[in-house]
This record gives structure tokens, C-alpha cells and sequence, in this order.
């Protein structure tokens, strides 16, 4: 990487965090080099530039959602914020989202500190701000990438930090516009994961919950009888879900997206920033 502070910065995250949706880190080989899994497939940028009209097939971006949604609630579980969830730092791996670039992560005593950091048109208005961030802040760009994975477009595709972002002022376009066929119920969800107000964005719980209710074919994303509220409840009570840090099958999704299991091209993510 740039800098050793910069390596040790996103090795010291990802060794905090081990998930089937988050790239695993082995450490750091000598000043600023962080060893890394390596992925060979395609980010969901190429993938859905791949597609028709570039957007996913609707069940393959509601199953891609709660895998994020999932990865999102153990990193905030433990204490981080990702701050830089888009597309680009997605790789779809044989199926499977794996979420990477841990470069802007921050830890909760950092979670106050007025940084300007992100990618523009994904950045919440309390990024844009340099106000305190949030779990809510990650909600708010994964609610720009699935609106994007839905219709092929960004939701703020003009914003940037020379002039004023859009998110701030201009109310986000809706996913129905771009494609009726989406139920209004899931247009509505999304909405809310772009609301201006943090407070006023789903937890990533009911976000999964609200995800999975548009499901209507294809493999259970979870066994029999589970309820992903019911196990956010149990982590609200006891303060973790039991077998905190590490694969815990029962508070995880199982499935792939299934129209996403073809094999990957041969562009490789190259990790190393």
C-alpha cells in the first residue's frame, strides 16, 4: 500500500473481523504490504456491466443485499464502520459477495472525528458534512448500491466534493421510475435506506427482513423456522450473538445467489492499493 500506516490501519481491521462475506487478512508482510486472500472474480461493478441493462436479476440483488446486509451487521457488531460500500468494492465469488477495501474503516472512538472520506455519489450526508458516522451511514450506501443493482443507475450520479453533493438537498430518485416491476414495498425500503436523517434509515435487520420478503424463487436463504429479528433480539439481550467472532452459521444467510453461479472471468482483484 501507500504508506505503512495505511497497511497496518486496514490489517489491524480485517484481523478483528472473520466472515464468509468479508476478504480475510493474514497480516502484514514487511512495512506496508497486508496479506490478503486472493479473489479471482469479478467486482459487482463488472458483473453488473455484464448484464442486461446493467442491473441484476431481481432475486440475485435481494440475495446480494442481505449478504451485504449480513457482512455489515457483524462488522458494526464489533465495533466498525466501513464507510466505502459500492460496487466496485464487492467481488462476486463464485456466487458469494465478498466485501473488501478496509481502507476508510473506522473503529468506534473514531466514529465522531469530521473526516471527508468515501466515494462521492455512496456517501451518506453526515459523510458529506463531516459529521459524526454510524452504522447508518453504511445502510445508507448500501441502499445506493442496491438501487443500483436494481436499475443500472446511481441514485446522486452528479455529486462530488468540488461542488455541493446532491444527497444534501435533491430528494433521490425512485427505484420504480427506472423499473416498474419492482414492488413498491421494496421501492419504499430503499427510499429509506437514502433518508436524509440517519434515525430515519432501517437497521440492517429489518433491512435483511424487508430484503427477503421479495423473494419468490430459487434456494431458502436460511434454514427452517429462523428469523433474523429473533436473533437480534438475542444479541440485544445478551450483548453479542453467542460464538462472536467466528462463522456463526445461525446468524448468517446460506445461500448464494443462484443466477450469480457462473464461473468467474479471468480478471483478478488486485488487493493491493
Amino acid at each position: 500500500m501507500r504508506s505503512a500506516q495505511r497497511a497496518r490501519h486496514e490489517a489491524n481491521t480485517l484481523l478483528e473481523l472473520a466472515h464468509p462475506n468479508i476478504v480475510r487478512c493474514y497480516g502484514i508482510a514487511e512495512k506496508s504490504c497486508v496479506l490478503m486472500e486472493f479473489l479471482e472474480a469479478p467486482t459487482l461493478r463488472h458483473f453488473m456491466a455484464d448484464e442486461a441493462d446493467g442491473r441484476l436479476k431481481l432475486s440475485d440483488a435481494l440475495r446480494t443485499g442481505i449478504h451485504l446486509a449480513a457482512a455489515l451487521d457483524y462488522i458494526h457488531a464489533r465495533g466498525f464502520v466501513h464507510l466505502d460500500v459500492k460496487p466496485r468494492n464487492i467481488a462476486i465469488v463464485h456466487g458469494r459477495p465478498v466485501l473488501f477495501d478496509f481502507g476508510i474503516a473506522r473503529s468506534r472512538e473514531d466514529w465522531h472525528k469530521p473526516l471527508l472520506l468515501g466515494t462521492d455519489p455512496y456517501m451518506a450526508p453526515e459523510q458529506c458534512r463531516r459529521q459524526p458516522v454510524s452504522p447508518a451511514t453504511d445502510v445508507f450506501a448500501l441502499g445506493v448500491t442496491l438501487f443500483e443493482a436494481l436499475t443500472g443507475e446511481p441514485p446522486f450520479p452528479d455529486g462530488n466534493k468540488r461542488r455541493e453533493f446532491p444527497q444534501l438537498t435533491v430528494r433521490p430518485r425512485r427505484v420504480r421510475e427506472f423499473r416498474p416491476a419492482v414492488p413498491l414495498a421494496l421501492d419504499d425500503l430503499i427510499d429509506r435506506c437514502l433518508a436524509f436523517e440517519a434515525e430515519n434509515r432501517p437497521s440492517l435487520v429489518e433491512l435483511i427482513a424487508g430484503l427477503h420478503r421479495h423473494i419468490r424463487g430459487g434456494p431458502p436463504m436460511w434454514p427452517p423456522r429462523f428469523s433474523p429479528i429473533e436473533i437480534a433480539s438475542e444479541r440485544d439481550r445478551n450483548g453479542s450473538v453467542k460464538g462472536a467472532g467466528k462463522h456463526n452459521s445461525k446468524a448468517l444467510p446460506r445461500q448464494q445467489p443462484h443466477s450469480l453461479r457462473k464461473p468467474p472471468n479471468r480478471q483478478q482483484i488486485d488487493l493491493a492499493r
